[in-house]
């Protein structure tokens, strides 16, 4: 492939990969609005359904048989299955299950949790349980928006986008090294670093010894079009870089790649 039909390529891809990455941001930005909204001690269900849900003990309560659980319907319940130490900070919790009878209602429903022998309700022991009337408004109801509208979740979009991302990058990075071959071939380099110094501008680019540069070569300055707008000449020679100055007083913005000059 020329030169010009691997800049295409290069192009191309970048622009594919930019669409990559504004789409995981997209999926990120959506999972990081649905967390801020998290609504304390909040959960959702669906009629005839049932969630695990998990709790601090209350202060007097040591096991399951302490445990009472007050709701707004006898259709909604909750049952304790066990009691264990908390992850974190080691504190005693328990866990349960609600279950939703299937001749609920959809609607809010209150869960309250105490100890046997007090009254008094701990206001992180009071639960609402939202119910839906199917699995569609269910999952409509809350979440990341793309989730709830368009059945894609955080963890499959990443599963596709993240590798289809590093293969994009992985070949666009291979066009690079082949546009780097081919321009070099023809005695030419993409400029790859730019510094105002006090003799001008100081330009890096991949030509060398290796192909056939040397100390002090006179070379085109060409922009982003490929027209020569100036001259540079080579300042520190390397095997496969070197570094010049520009002898033409140029805007940053018009420096592109250099040129070795025809004899």
């Amino acid at each position: 492939m020329t030169p010009e039909h691997l800049c295409v390529l290069r192009k191309t891809t970048g622009r594919v990969g930019a669409v990559f990455c504004l789409l995981i941001a997209i999926v990120l930005v959506d999972s990081l609005i649905s967390r801020f909204i998290y609504e304390f001690n909040v959960f959702y269900t669906q009629v005839d359904g049932q969630y695990d849900l998990t709790g601090g003990m209350p202060e007097k309560s040591e096991k399951l048989e302490d445990l009472v659980a007050e709701t707004d319907s006898p259709e909604v319940t909750l049952v304790f299955s066990e009691v264990f130490s908390g992850f974190w900070l080691g504190n005693t919790m328990w866990r349960g299950n609600v279950i939703v009878s299937a001749k609920a209602r959809p609607g809010e429903y209150r869960i309250k949790v105490r100890d046997a022998r007090d009254k008094k309700i701990h206001p992180a022991l009071v639960f609402l349980a939202k119910v839906y009337p199917d699995e569609e408004s269910l999952r409509k109801s809350h979440g990341p928006y793309l989730s709830r509208y368009y059945g894609i979740t955080a963890g499959w979009a990443a599963s596709i986008l993240f590798p289809g991302l590093a293969i994009i990058l992985l070949f666009n990075y291979g066009v690079s090294n082949r546009l780097e071959k081919a321009l070099a071939a023809i005695g030419q380099a993409e400029v790859y670093m730019i510094k105002r110094v006090p003799e001008g501008a100081q330009i890096a680019f991949s030509l060398g010894k290796r192909q056939g540069l040397k100390n002090g070569e006179q070379l085109d300055i060409l922009n982003s079009k490929g027209s020569a707008v100036g001259e540079a000449a080579v300042l520190t020679l390397g095997e496969t870089d070197s570094i010049a100055v520009a002898v033409t007083t140029l805007d940053f913005g018009e420096i592109s790649s250099v040129r070795r000059q025809r004899v």
